[in-house]
């Protein structure tokens, strides 16, 4: 339904770490959209799944070390998920349980790059000039796959992406957003009603900047409005450059905003033509916290985490280093084959890739591949 209200689009698919591989009746393999769900989860959880599910192909390839789940917190059976994957994925279709482990993780990772392909090169973005954020607990098990596939340059593994959307809506700016109706034209702009307006608006935001109780100087307000070219079905958000408008001056520089605004969008503008404006927004948005989330607290120590065989498909088994997250400092540089594992994660540095810690503690690996 077309409401008319800002919203954020959004693509959801069936690929995480409990969908379920399963093979159809014509031999072709699927990755969900059936999901193990957290009950009874995944094969190796021993919970009463019986389906193999991504985790399980990734526990089966060493992506995953079964006895350091969550910390080691949570010991998993590995050989229950070898037994669940060539039972209902490698028999089915004739391949080792090793290549029918990684055919799932393949899979998964082939749905996740299609459906941003479809966010992205469809709509005129090239991912090959962005980075790639991995959230979520399994983000890390095919993340580099995902930005190596997409042409991506860097893949941002935040310390706390496992949880990524819990650790953001807490250190997250408290935010309203209020909105008034006011139409004018440029060939005969209405400055004097739209800073009433405005001023309105501001007012509002900083009436609820009050109820926050922050300090008033991490108080920000964001102005945009909503245009269109007239007679055009459609209006396009730009942003002001000012919450005030001074004189004709700060008029031409919203048209010529505008313009812009069109052209990146529509890839067309029609200079001489007027611009309308039809909506009037302004975010406030009050800061709760430091400039920079708190980091995970390191322990004293650690125990040693030693290499582990892990499987890559194209190279097979390989001896790969593990290195601890928290442990890793900005001098350390990871070169793969490796594994980078936390009490919540674990992220799968393929071969000839490097990767390093930031200041922030992110995960910064780098998909230029390291020459031998």
């Amino acid at each position: 339904h077309m409401t008319g209200m800002p919203s954020v689009d959004t693509k959801s698919i069936g690929a995480g770490g409990g969908s379920i591989a399963w093979v159809d009746s014509g031999g072709l393999l699927h990755v969900g959209p059936i999901s193990a769900g957290a009950v009874p989860g995944p094969v190796a959880y021993g919970q009463g799944g019986t389906r193999p599910t991504v985790t399980d192909a990734s526990i089966v390839l060493g992506f995953i070390d079964a006895s350091f789940f969550l910390g080691g917190r949570m010991v998993l059976d590995r050989e229950a998920a070898v037994e669940a994957i060539r039972r209902e994925v490698a028999e089915p279709l004739d391949l080792s349980v090793e290549d029918a482990a990684a055919a799932i993780v393949g899979l998964a990772t082939e749905n996740m790059v299609q459906a941003i392909m479809g966010i992205t090169v469809n709509q005129g973005i090239d991912p090959a000039q962005a980075a790639f954020v991995a959230g979520g607990g399994a983000a890390g098990i095919n993340c580099v796959a995902i930005g190596l596939r997409l042409g991506c340059h860097t893949v941002l593994v935040p310390e706390t992406g496992a949880v990524l959307a819990a650790a953001g809506a807490l250190v997250s700016d408290l935010m309203a957003h209020h909105q008034a109706m006011f139409h004018t034209d440029s060939r005969a702009f209405d400055i004097d009603g739209v800073n009433a307006m405005l001023e309105d608006l501001e007012g509002r935001c900083r009436a609820f900047a009050e109820t926050t109780g922050v300090d008033p100087s991490a108080v920000e307000i964001d102005w945009s409005t909503e245009a269109r070219y007239p007679d055009q079905a459609w209006e396009i958000e730009v942003p002001l450059r000012a919450g005030r408008f001074g004189g004709p001056d700060d008029v031409a520089a919203l048209v010529t905003d505008f313009h812009k605004t069109h052209r990146e969008i529509f890839a067309v503008e029609d200079p001489a033509s007027a611009v309308e404006t039809v909506g009037w927004n302004a975010t406030v948005r009050c800061k709760i916290g430091a400039d920079r989330p708190g980091r995970i607290r390191v322990p004293d120590s650690f125990e040693a985490l030693a290499r582990r065989p892990v499987y890559f498909a194209g190279t097979g088994w390989t001896d790969a280093v593990v290195h601890r997250f928290e442990a890793l400092t900005e001098a350390d540089t990871v070169t793969g084959p490796a594994i980078v594992e936390s009490d919540f994660t674990s992220v799968v540095i393929d071969p000839d890739i490097s990767a390093r810690r930031d200041a922030m503690g992110t995960l910064v690996v780098d998909l230029r591949k390291v020459e031998p």
